[in-house]
C-alpha cells in the first residue's frame, strides 16, 4: 500500500508541473478571470488545491493550520507555483515515512467546520489524491477555455513514463 501512495504522490507532482507549465503563458488578468468554476478563476482553483493539501498535511503532521477552503495563499502565479512545488515535495516526503501499520491506523482531525472526524490514514490519502485530480480537471477545462493546449494528465500516461 505504501508503494501505491508513493506512486500517487509522484503522479500528483508530475500532473501539477504539467498543469502549471500549461498555465504559464496566461496573463494575470486571465489567471484571475472568473470563468464560472467552483472557485471562480484558475488562480482560485489552484489556490484551493494548495489550501486543501496544506490543510490535510497539517492534520496529518500535527501542524496547526486553519484556512477557509477558498483562502488565497498566493496572489501571483510564480509564488503559487513555488509553494505548489514545495508542498508536492512535502507530500512525497510524508508518504515516504509511512508503513503498513501507520497507513491502516485511524487519524483523528477537525475539519474546517470544526467537526471532529476519525478515518484510517489510507482513506484520507485516497481522498487527498482524488481531490487533486478532481480540481485539476476543472483547471484543465479552464485552460482549454482560454484556447491553450491543455496537457495530458491521465494517470495511465504517467505510468507509461510519458
Amino acid at each position: 500500500m505504501k508503494q501505491h501512495f508513493e506512486r500517487f504522490a509522484l503522479y500528483n507532482q508530475w500532473a501539477n508541473r504539467r498543469l502549471y507549465n500549461a498555465a504559464e503563458p496566461l496573463s494575470d488578468g486571465q489567471l484571475w478571470e472568473d470563468r464560472g468554476a467552483f472557485f471562480g478563476s484558475l488562480m482560485g482553483t489552484l489556490n484551493h488545491l494548495l489550501v486543501g493539501d496544506r490543510l490535510w498535511l497539517s492534520r496529518l503532521t500535527g501542524e496547526a493550520l486553519t484556512f477557509s477552503l477558498d483562502h488565497v495563499l498566493h496572489r501571483d502565479f510564480a509564488s503559487l507555483r513555488q509553494a505548489r512545488e514545495a508542498t508536492d515535495a512535502s507530500i512525497l516526503t510524508y508518504v515516504g515515512t509511512l508503513d503498513a501499520v501507520r497507513l491502516s491506523a485511524p487519524v483523528t482531525y477537525t475539519n474546517t467546520r470544526g467537526e471532529r472526524n476519525e478515518q484510517p490514514l489510507n482513506q484520507i490519502l485516497a481522498h487527498v489524491f482524488n481531490h487533486q485530480t478532481h480540481h485539476r480537471g476543472q483547471a484543465h477545462g479552464l485552460l482549454s477555455g482560454f484556447g491553450l493546449e491543455a496537457p495530458v494528465l491521465d494517470l495511465i500516461y504517467f505510468l507509461r513514463g510519458l
